[in-house]
């Protein structure tokens, strides 16, 4: 076991990538691109302490990482709460990208051993709770179960939220029959009105990074006018850029837009990583027509080009629901939990846990307030 310095995170891209491709963990996510453009975005400006675990084999090959870091919270009763968090989100800290199927990297048949190892080391270390946000498995999967032994942690589910994943690897016509007449018609019978009526048309952009940043800023620009507020903050779209000019050789982006008269109405951001491609956000005009819904339209050609490429098996809609209803399930594809996963350690933070249970409302907000829960 080893705790990694910053100078090796940087290093780490190559050894990284080679485990990520024999380890069960997110292709995307829990990848170096991403996390370490995570990390170089708010890791100082957020006061976090790099906790890097590198698991080792008597032969130096690293077999496993645990991608985390301490934050240490000062409370208004004079203590200090210590958390332990995975990279990739800053939860109950400050608000960054969203970081999912979240948990450790390590060479597949050794999950349990990487797991042994890293609550081991962290049973000699000093924190309060750790924080699996999103995370890929119930429970925080082998890492959970070793913590919860080794050191004693409760698991405490803090939150969930639901995603859609569609199966890809498929012939898209029964898929297609599936989806109900609404959602069929909105993603894929209104290309006609949409192609020939209005002569729009899809376009993919190159991966250059003058048209991503004017990528970027066209997503915002959209989602001012819809929500007030842009998708993508200075900071964010500093990590998106970093990320995108060091995706791998296995991961690659799909940023699309839909084009009518020269004019752009809709943009769709995705990433490819291994089989799987993940749509992350988009952005559309919701005045062009009235008999159209850009945002479904544009996501039904990208979802049709990934049942047509032989090397993508699952297009991910993730987690999140829109601006009023769960409208990835009318997609028709298989529902995927993210639980944030919290293991306490602190005898304190426990029996706070478990008064919150069954106190009155008032005294709950108060407890939360007062141990930042």
């Amino acid at each position: 076991m080893e705790l990694l310095d910053e100078h090796a995170f940087a290093a780490l891209h190559c050894d990284w990538a080679e485990l990520l491709a024999k380890s069960n963990a997110d292709p995307l996510f829990m990848s170096w691109p991403w996390l370490y453009s995570w990390w170089e975005t708010w890791g100082e400006s957020l006061g976090l302490e790099l906790m890097l675990l590198g698991v080792y084999q008597a032969n130096d090959q690293l077999v496993g990482i645990a991608p985390m870091y301490r934050h240490r919270i000062p409370l208004s009763v004079g203590m200090t709460v210590t958390r332990v968090h995975f990279l990739g989100n800053a939860w109950r800290v400050s608000p960054t990208v969203r970081t999912e199927y979240v948990g450790q990297v390590a060479k597949s048949e050794l999950e349990s051993d990487v797991a042994l190892a890293v609550a081991a080391y962290l049973k000699t270390l000093t924190w309060d709770e750790l924080v699996i946000p999103d995370s890929q498995e119930e429970g925080g999967g082998a890492l959970g179960r070793a913590l919860a032994e080794a050191c004693r942690a409760t698991p405490v589910v803090r939150s969930e939220s639901m995603g859609v994943c569609i199966d890809t690897a498929i012939p898209i016509e029964p898929w297609l029959a599936s989806l109900g007449p609404n959602t069929r018609r909105k993603a894929f019978n209104r290309r006609c009105l949409f192609e020939k009526k209005l002569g729009g048309s899809l376009q993919y952009l190159e991966n250059k990074s003058v048209s991503q940043t004017a990528f970027l800023d066209q997503l915002n620009r959209f989602h001012v006018k819809r929500w007030e507020k842009p998708c993508f903050d200075d900071k964010a779209c500093q990590f998106h850029l970093k990320l995108l000019s060091r995706l791998s050789d296995k991961q690659h982006a799909l940023m699309s837009r839909l084009v009518v008269n020269g004019q752009v109405v809709s943009v769709l951001y995705d990433i490819q990583a291994g089989a799987r491609v993940y749509n992350l956000q988009s952005g559309y005009d919701e005045n062009l027509n009235p008999k159209l819904s850009l945002g479904t339209l544009h996501l039904g050609y990208a979802i049709e080009q990934a049942f047509q490429d032989p090397g993508i098996n699952q297009y991910d809609l993730l987690a999140g629901s829109g601006k009023n209803t769960f409208y990835k399930a009318r997609f028709n594809g298989r529902q995927v939990s993210f639980p944030t996963v919290d293991l306490v350690r602190s005898p304190v933070l426990r029996t706070a846990y478990r008064l919150r249970s069954w106190l009155p409302g008032g005294l709950v907000s108060r407890i939360n307030r007062v141990f930042r829960l």
